[in-house]
C-alpha cells in the first residue's frame, strides 16, 4: 500500500486500529485535534518506508505544552522523511511553541521539502543550519523581527546551497533590508514566491529595488512571482499606478526576466477608501473574490505595452459578484482595465446581488474556463431581479460545464428564490452532476428531480423549518418509483444517498 489517509483520529480509534499492518506505507496524512497523536505515530512499528508526512492539527488546548514536550523530534529521528508538511492552527500557544520551532534535527537529515505554518528570521536561520539537504521551503506566514518588536538578532547561519524553491505566502515585515539578509543565505534559488496582504514599506513596491536584490542575491532565479496589496492612508496621486509600473519597464524585467507585472488601484466606499495592488502575472493567489460589492478597479497598468493583454490568474477557487459586472468598466476619465481569464478554476461561487444582468453567461464564458469546473455554487443573499430568462441561461451554461460534479444553491430562506432556482436550475441539471444541495421541502419536487437527474448519487435538502414527516414521506414515494435511498437527518438539512437498484440485504 503506497498511500494512506487518516481523517480526524481520536483516542478510541488509535487504541483499536493497528497501523503496523501497513508494512509498505510511503505517505501518511494526519488530521487531528490533539498533538498526542504524534506520540502514537512515534510508538508505531510501521518501519522505515514512510517518506512523506502531512500533519494538520487544529486545537485550542495548550495543556499539552505545559510540560515542554517536543512531539516532532522523536518522529524525525525514527523516520527518514523526504517531505514534511505541517499545518498548525493553535493560536493559544503562540508561535514559539509550534512544532518546528522546538525541533532539533538529526545531523545531515535528508529532508527535501518542508512546509510550515509560521516562521521568523530566527527560525529561517535554524532551518538553514540544520537541514542541509532541503530543496523546497514553504512558509504560510512569515514575520520580521522588527514587526515582532524583539531585540534579538537572527541566529548565525551558513548558506543553504541546496534550497532552490522558497515560498513566503504571507509576509509581515517592516524592512526589506531584513529580507535581503535572509535571501543572501539561499543564493541558488530558481523559484521565489512572496505574497503580502498587509501594509509594507514603499521599498517592497519598488521594481528597481527588486532588480538590485535579484542581481546581487539571487543570480540563478528564473521564476519570480509576487502579489502585494495595501490600503492607502490618503487619496492617491493621479499617476500612482504609472509611477509603480514604470520601474518594471526596464530591460531587466521585460527582456532578461520576461516578467509581466500589473499595478491596479481599487476604490471602495464610493471613493472614500483606496487599495493598491502590485503583482506578477499570472497572479499567484490560491483564491480570489472578484467584483466585490462597493469595490471598483478604477485604473490599472501593465509593464508590457499590449492593450489586448489578458491576465491569466491561476487559482482553483473563485468568487464572482455577479451584480457588479456592468459596473466594472473603468470610471469616467480613465481607460478600461485589461480583461482577466481564470483558466484553472475548479470551484466557482456566484454571488448574485439583487440582479442577474443581461450578458452574464457570455461574461462567464469569456472569464472562466467553464470546462474545468467541478463545483458550482449559487448564493442569492436577497430577492433578485432577472434581466434575462434564467432557465435559458442555465441551459447555455450547462452546455459548457462538461466536468461539473457538484451544484450548491443557497437562497437565504427566500421562498420566491427557492421556487425560481428549483424550476430554472435544479430541473435543468446536466447529467454530469453527482451531488446537489438545495432548499427543497416538497416530496413531489424531490421525486421530480431524482427522476430527471439520473446520475445523481447524493442530494442535500436544506430544510428550514424541519418537517418531521418529510423523511418518511420521501422514502416511501421514492421506493414506489423504484429509487432506493439512505437518509440521514441533521439539524437543518437531510442528506440522501441514492441507489438506482435495490441494495443487497
Amino acid at each position: 500500500m503506497q498511500r494512506w489517509y487518516l481523517p480526524s483520529l481520536c483516542n478510541d480509534f488509535v487504541r483499536i486500529f493497528n497501523i503496523d499492518q501497513f508494512t509498505r506505507l510511503r505517505s501518511l496524512t494526519i488530521d487531528a485535534d490533539s498533538y498526542q497523536l504524534l506520540n502514537w505515530l512515534e510508538e508505531s512499528t510501521i518501519g522505515s518506508t514512510l517518506t512523506t508526512l502531512n500533519i494538520n492539527i487544529n486545537t485550542d488546548d495548550p495543556s499539552h505544552f505545559n510540560r515542554g514536550e517536543n512531539w516532532l523530534a522523536p518522529i524525525v529521528s525514527k523516520y527518514t522523511l523526504r517531505k514534511l508538511h505541517i499545518n498548525e492552527h493553535c493560536l493559544v500557544m503562540g508561535p514559539a511553541r509550534l512544532l518546528v520551532h522546538k525541533t532539533q534535527w538529526p545531523i545531515d537529515y535528508p529532508l527535501k521539502s518542508l512546509a510550515i505554518s509560521y516562521a521568523t528570521p530566527n527560525i529561517f536561520c535554524i532551518i538553514c543550519n540544520q537541514l542541509p539537504n532541503l530543496q523546497i521551503l514553504i512558509v504560510q506566514s512569515f514575520s520580521g523581527l522588527k514587526i515582532l518588536e524583539v531585540a534579538e538578532k537572527p541566529a548565525d547561519s551558513k548558506p543553504l546551497l541546496s534550497l532552490t524553491s522558497l515560498s513566503l505566502l504571507s509576509i509581515n515585515m517592516a524592512d526589506i533590508e531584513e529580507l535581503k539578509s535572509l535571501l543572501s543565505l539561499v543564493p541558488n534559488l530558481t523559484h521565489f514566491r512572496i505574497n503580502a496582504m498587509s501594509d509594507l514599506t514603499d521599498s517592497f513596491y519598488d521594481g528597481t529595488q527588486w532588480e538590485e536584490i535579484i542581481r546581487a542575491k539571487l543570480p540563478l532565479l528564473d521564476h519570480f512571482t509576487f502579489c502585494f496589496e495595501h490600503y492607502l492612508l490618503e487619496k492617491p496621486k493621479s499617476n500612482i499606478v504609472e509611477e509603480h509600473i514604470a520601474k518594471f519597464q526596464t530591460k531587466f524585467w521585460l527582456e532578461t526576466k520576461s516578467l509581466l507585472v500589473q499595478c491596479a488601484l481599487e476604490s471602495e466606499n464610493n471613493g472614500h477608501r483606496w487599495k493598491l495592488y502590485l503583482h506578477s502575472i499570472p497572479i499567484s493567489e490560491d483564491n480570489i473574490e472578484y467584483y466585490s460589492d462597493g469595490k471598483q478597479i478604477i485604473h490599472s497598468a501593465v509593464n508590457k505595452i499590449d492593450h489586448n493583454l489578458e491576465l491569466f490568474i491561476n487559482i482553483k477557487q473563485l468568487i464572482l459578484f455577479i451584480g457588479q459586472i456592468p459596473d466594472t468598466i473603468a470610471s469616467e476619465g480613465t481607460r478600461s482595465c485589461q480583461s482577466y481569464l481564470f483558466p484553472r478554476v475548479r470551484k466557482l461561487t456566484l454571488v448574485i446581488n439583487e440582479k442577474w444582468p443581461i450578458g452574464t453567461i457570455q461574461y462567464l464564458q469569456n472569464t472562466v474556463n467553464l470546462t474545468n469546473l467541478e463545483t458550482l455554487q449559487f448564493e442569492f443573499p436577497s430577492a433578485c431581479q432577472f434581466e434575462t430568462n434564467l432557465g435559458a441561461d442555465m441551459r447555455t451554461l450547462f452546455e459548457h460545464t462538461l466536468n461539473l460534479r457538484s451544484l450548491i444553491i443557497n437562497c437565504n430562506q427566500s421562498e420566491q428564490m427557492n421556487l425560481t432556482t428549483y424550476n430554472s436550475i435544479c430541473l435543468k441539471l446536466p447529467q454530469s452532476v453527482k451531488y446537489l444541495s438545495a432548499h427543497i421541502t416538497h416530496v413531489e419536487d424531490t421525486q421530480r428531480i431524482l427522476e430527471k437527474a439520473k446520475n445523481l448519487s447524493r442530494v442535500t435538502f436544506q430544510m428550514i423549518p424541519y418537517e418531521s414527516s418529510f423523511m418518511d414521506d420521501i422514502k416511501e414515494r421514492l421506493l414506489q418509483a423504484g429509487i432506493y435511498v439512505r437518509l440521514e437527518m441533521e439539524r437543518d438539512h437531510m442528506s440522501c444517498w441514492i441507489e438506482r437498484e435495490e441494495p443487497d440485504e
